[in-house]
């Protein structure tokens, strides 16, 4: 041994010591940084398992499980679930607290840096950990089962707390909106806020039909408050504005149509503005408490009062103007009537002894009563109008009554008017077409007079007795009374035709003579240089003073024809005899 140690000295040089002694630095070092590293690796796991026992132990299985137990006890049909449920939660409470022994241990074991130990414990921990989550999971969605009433409950009451919070917001933004009501409406809230707490409490204490109970009540509570919250404002709007200029518009549409003249006393118009006054009063004091469904039927009727109030002034006052701004043209039109009426009477009387017109004697009594009823109408309108102590919608009823007669009667009265003045016309007519007939043979006298015509025929002559033959039959029958309109008529007519035939016949036969006569003096300038007109012209001397003027004019046209070809075309064309002194 000693010769082993002499020669290990020997070998070794300081350089060489100076080696080993690095390497076991570094060798030292090394395993002083790798049991470090492990050991915080092992902290890190330890942090981690720290945390995920943390997060199973953070599970409410206690609190829900507590909260089954005492629903169990008021609940008979969760027991059983709950008894079943119990091993579980035993079971899991109990991996919990070996998880804890273990964590702790493994902690300890750190601390004196046994790493390996500090593992094994770790590794356990681990597999418990797991082991106790899955239970855990089973165990809450179990509990969670037989929660479920008190969760639907809870989420239920958060939904009205939301609400309840939302109803609070609008009230506190729109206060003033409230007016009197604000009071009330704070109360509501406040009582509102203790049922809640008090729900709480049931839920606390896991009365979760007493819960139930409280909740409804509270789901009423905060409907009739947000129904309230809603309907205020716009009753409030309707009870202190819109109604009250509402009366303060009737109020003076009425004073402006009393002032008018309208009687409107039937009405009692100011009675009922205060009746309706009074009962606004009433209906806001109601608003103060909350009231609105009552209050809301009670302003819809007092609006509607209102508007009915206001129709009736405005009937009242269109009736008025109605009957006074056409009394006046009325009663001059009814006046007019009589007046006709009468006058209608007097023709008929004449009429009917002149021409036997019908017998229109009951139609005149008829007539007669008929506008004695009008006239008493007329009085009774007039009167009513005058006095002015009934409403003017009743006094309209009789004075359209009395417009609709007026018209009706009238128009008879046209008819008669009509039917009389067209039996008078006929006569009237047939005197002015005998003073013409007469004037027409006169002036066809005077025509063949003025003309000297040598000869005239017997027709000629017989034709003017004949004319005044038919006019003195028509003179006949105008002088005969009871006058036959239909046979004057019928004479007038026949007079009429035959003297205007006679009228343009001796037209035509002068204006021939005259023709005849133009032409034998045209001619006359040619018959001492020719025998020919000469002896033709004589012919148709002869022919003139015969009588016979037709042959006469044909006979001179056809002399002088010879002389100026187409004389005779200009002369029927132009119709004028002065023609032919114009041919050179």
């Amino acid at each position: 041994m000693d010769t082993l140690i002499n020669k290990l000295f020997n070998v070794m040089t300081p350089q060489l010591v100076l080696y080993i002694v690095i390497a076991l630095f570094v060798v030292i070092l090394l395993t002083i940084i790798l049991k470090g590293m492990r050991k915080r690796n092992l902290k890190g796991n330890l942090v981690d398992l720290e945390t995920q026992y943390n997060e199973v132990k953070g599970i409410p299985l206690a609190f829900k499980f507590n909260k089954a137990v005492a629903l169990s006890r008021v609940n008979e049909a969760m027991l059983a679930r709950v008894n079943e449920c119990q091993p579980d939660f035993d079971a899991v409470q109990e991996s919990l607290k070996e998880c804890g022994v273990l964590l702790a241990e493994a902690d300890d074991l750190l601390y004196v840096r046994k790493n390996k130990a500090a593992t094994k414990k770790m590794n356990q921990l681990q597999k418990n950990l797991e082991i106790s989550r899955q239970k855990a999971e089973v165990v809450n969605q179990a509990l969670d089962e037989i929660l479920e009433q008190e969760s639907e409950q809870r989420s239920q009451i958060n939904v009205l707390k939301e609400r309840f919070r939302s109803i609070k917001k609008v009230f506190s933004e729109n206060r003033n909106a409230y007016h009197q009501s604000a009071e009330y409406i704070e109360q509501r809230i406040d009582a509102i806020e203790k049922k809640f707490s008090l729900f709480e409490e049931w839920m606390f204490a896991s009365e979760f039909d007493k819960a139930h109970e409280q909740q409804q009540e509270i789901a009423k509570d905060v409907q009739a408050l947000g129904d309230q919250l809603h309907a205020l404002p716009n009753l409030y709007e309707q009870a202190r504005g819109i109604l009250p200029k509402a009366i303060d518009e009737i109020g003076l549409r009425y004073a402006q149509t009393k002032n008018k003249g309208v009687f409107l006393e039937h009405l009692e118009v100011q009675k009922n503005l205060d009746i309706i006054s009074d009962q606004l009063k009433e209906n806001i004091a109601k608003l103060r408490g909350g009231i609105i469904l009552d209050v809301k039927e009670n302003l819809n009727a007092l609006g509607e009062r209102l508007l009915n109030l206001q129709d009736l002034i405005v009937r009242e006052d269109e009736a008025y103007t109605e009957i006074h701004d056409g009394m006046e043209l009325l009663f001059q039109n009814i006046r007019q009537i009589n007046e006709e009426f009468e006058m209608i009477v007097q023709l008929y009387q004449r009429v009917n002894e002149r021409f036997g017109f019908e017998d229109w004697g009951a139609r005149l009594k008829k007539a007669e009563d008929q506008l004695e009823q009008m006239n008493v109408l007329k009085r009774k309108v007039e009167k009513a109008a005058i006095e002015n102590v009934l409403a003017a919608s009743t006094q309209l009823m009789d004075y359209r009554e009395l417009n609709k007669a007026c018209e009706l009667f009238d128009k008879d009265v046209h008819k008669m008017k009509e039917l009389l003045s067209n039996a008078c016309s006929d006569e009237e007519r047939a005197k002015k077409q005998l003073v013409k007939l007469q004037l027409i043979l006169n002036e066809v006298r005077l025509k063949t007079a003025c003309h000297r015509l040598p000869s005239i025929s017997s027709q000629y002559q017989s034709d003017l007795a004949e004319g005044e033959k038919l006019i003195r039959r028509v003179k006949s029958v105008l002088e005969h009374s009871p006058l036959d309109v239909q046979e004057l008529n019928a004479d007038l007519q026949e007079a009429i035709d035959f003297v205007y035939k006679l009228y343009n016949n001796a037209n035509k036969l002068v204006g021939i003579a005259i023709m005849v006569e133009n032409a034998i003096v045209f001619g006359n300038r040619y018959r001492s240089s020719y025998p020919e007109i000469d002896s033709e012209l004589t012919r148709a001397e002869l022919s003139f003073q015969n009588g016979e003027y037709t042959k006469a004019l044909k006979i001179a046209i056809q002399c002088i024809e010879k002389m100026h070809p187409g004389i005779y075309e200009k002369l029927i064309k132009t119709n004028d005899p002065s023609i032919m002194n114009q041919v050179g």
